[in-house]
């Protein structure tokens, strides 16, 4: 057994070598809940999209999903959060601003698995929902389709976070995450694992109800601003940036730094000392200016 380079679980050796797959996640509050898919991710990253409304980046190693969605469109900035994992980069179009680089980057070797122009084999539709919230993939399908159009099943040969494998006496406090405009999540930990809710609703997968169960929540605070009137956002995403680290119940504050699209993120403490991370599914909450992180009688914002 090995740690995954994602997520620090112990793993069969031959199921990290494969591609990382990055799936862009929908989560408009109306018509695409409970999604499918996302307690199999080994890191999530969760991001606003416009308005007020998030949207998740799924990340997928040593498990493979037979259905993982609805998938939905891309921005710049989760380009720019995925191109670090060399992924199959799993979405449907993207922003106007997004169609040159993202055009660039396939031309240069960037495994862009895009519904609507490159790959639509690796996607599906469910009629039992209504379009747009009703497009799948698989893992299965997108290592099957990546190699007719160039792109190889290539390993990270690169690890992420530090982790250590001793559970620690949990003090457990509630995690509760604000972005920009009233969008809540709560992490509960129950059980030596968070549970994760949204609008009071404990997350769990389509096929399943067992909630999921998340080893440690990363917040960190990435300045954003706004183009248009409709909310999107334009965010750059290496440089470095206040976060904190949360597992077991406990609390580290530090510093997230992404240097560019060819370096996986580093966690640090004050002291610069990688912030160790349970093994276990990861959720990155990235926030906005003003958005908020509350645990116990505590808040966080930049």
């Amino acid at each position: 057994m090995v740690p995954s380079p994602l997520n620090g679980v112990l793993v069969q050796p031959r199921l990290t070598q494969h591609r990382i797959a990055a799936v862009m996640v929908d989560n408009y509050p109306i018509g695409t809940r409970p999604q499918s898919g996302l307690a199999g991710a080994d890191v999530v990253y969760e991001v606003e999209a416009e308005g007020g409304v998030t949207r998740y980046m799924a990340l997928y190693l040593e498990n493979a999903p037979a259905k993982i969605g609805p998938v939905r469109s891309a921005r710049m900035y989760f380009v720019d959060l995925a191109r670090p994992y060399n992924p199959y980069f799993a979405h449907a179009g993207e922003n106007d601003d997004v169609w040159e680089p993202l055009k660039e980057l396939r031309e240069e070797g960037f495994a862009d698995m895009e519904e609507i122009l490159g790959a639509e084999e690796a996607f599906w539709r469910d009629d039992s929902r209504d379009m747009p919230h009703n497009l799948y993939t698989s893992i299965a399908d997108l290592r099957a389709a990546a190699p007719n159009h160039g792109w190889p099943d290539t390993p990270l040969g690169k690890s992420e976070f530090t982790y250590y494998g001793l559970t620690l006496a949990p003090r457990a406090f509630d995690v509760t995450v604000n972005f920009w405009r009233p969008y809540q999540v709560r992490f509960s930990y129950s059980g030596g694992a968070y549970r994760r809710s949204i609008g009071g609703d404990v997350q769990h997968d389509l096929e399943d109800a067992s909630p999921y169960g998340i080893a440690d929540v990363v917040a960190v605070w990435i300045p954003a601003d706004v183009m248009d009137d409709q909310g999107d956002l334009k965010m750059n995403v290496y440089g470095s940036f206040p976060a904190i680290a949360v597992r077991g119940g406990l609390v580290t504050q530090g510093t997230w730094t992404a240097i560019g699209p060819d370096d996986l993120p580093r966690l640090t403490d004050p002291d610069g000392d990688p912030i160790l991370l349970t093994p276990g599914q990861i959720y990155v909450e990235v926030l906005p200016q003003g958005g908020s992180v509350e645990i116990g009688n505590q808040t966080w914002s930049y």
